[in-house]
């Protein structure tokens, strides 16, 4: 069990879909998260996934007074384009070395398949390209422990998955040659032990959400959810899948829910109903403090 506990953060929004009414912050496809845990008298900065592009990010930077500079560690939750195209460009402006913690899967070349066949994996030669910048790569399929009361999800694969996460992802991969599924088990996530409960992040929950949750109830010994936020990865989904997905994160005592990007917005409404005030549509510029 994690008895070591962050006595609070701040979640700046530097990246999401959507930008808010009337707003001077800059959207893009994909998310990207500031973190700010203060442990004690020491703060720790965790930037978790670059979206799709640098550029707006250190504009939203800016605008929330910020530098990029103050980021301590990087987690990347999954190789998509959306979640690591941004890495390059804030590596070159933060100019020092900085931990990036991944799954060693994350520079795989993937494809959609829907509605036509392209490329969505990371920056070709990522890897290279981040260590001339100072990038170090941090790679495991099991969790970490990045500081006190912080970690990794680790490797969730297929068949330790609920139920109805399972199955086809209409994304494939080049494997010797061959093409096979992607059932995207690099996706990490990460997880915080903070003084109300378990905070959760998923970057597009592609293992499904409801399975990053029990994972991280699991390595932490902690079941108290206090907030789950990042993309779920429904925006495709079934209605059923969709009411089952609600329903368990309710029946797990999830007590807020921050989500867009690729949740959908059958999802969002349905979270909105069910969880009334709870529920909380993320967007570029967004700050939550806990």
């Amino acid at each position: 069990m994690i008895e070591e506990k962050v006595d609070s953060l701040k979640i700046y929004t530097l990246a999401e879909d959507f930008s808010g009414y009337n707003s001077f912050f800059w959207a893009q496809h994909g998310v990207s998260f500031l973190i700010e845990a203060k442990i004690g008298e020491d703060r720790k900065y965790i930037l978790f996934d670059t979206a799709n592009h640098a550029d707006p990010i250190l504009h939203n930077l800016q605008l929330l007074k910020k530098e990029i500079s103050v980021v301590d560690y990087i987690v990347l939750s999954h190789n998509h384009y959306d979640h690591t195209g941004g890495l390059l460009g804030l590596l070159k402006e933060m100019k020092k070395s900085v931990p990036i913690f991944a799954h060693p899967d994350i520079f795989k070349m993937s494809y959609s398949v829907d509605p036509y066949f392209r490329y969505i994996g990371p920056p070709i030669n990522m890897r290279e390209e981040a260590e001339k910048y100072g990038g170090m790569w941090v790679l495991s399929r099991e969790p970490i422990y990045i500081v006190p009361g912080i970690f990794t999800l680790g490797e969730i694969k297929e068949e330790e998955r609920v139920e109805w996460e399972r199955g086809a992802t209409r994304v494939v991969m080049i494997n010797n040659g061959e093409k096979v599924e992607d059932y995207m088990e690099d996706e990490i996530g990460l997880g915080i032990n903070t003084q109300k409960g378990l905070v959760i992040f998923g970057g597009c929950s592609h293992p499904g959400i409801v399975s990053m949750v029990k994972r991280a109830i699991e390595i932490s010994g902690i079941s108290r959810i206090h907030a789950v936020i990042g993309g779920f990865h429904l925006v495709s989904a079934s209605d059923e899948r969709i009411l089952k997905t609600v329903t368990a994160l309710k029946d797990l005592g999830v007590e807020k829910i921050y989500t867009g990007h690729c949740t959908g917005l059958q999802a969002e409404c349905e979270f909105r109903m069910q969880l009334n005030k709870n529920f909380h549509k993320l967007h570029a510029g967004m700050v939550i403090s806990i």
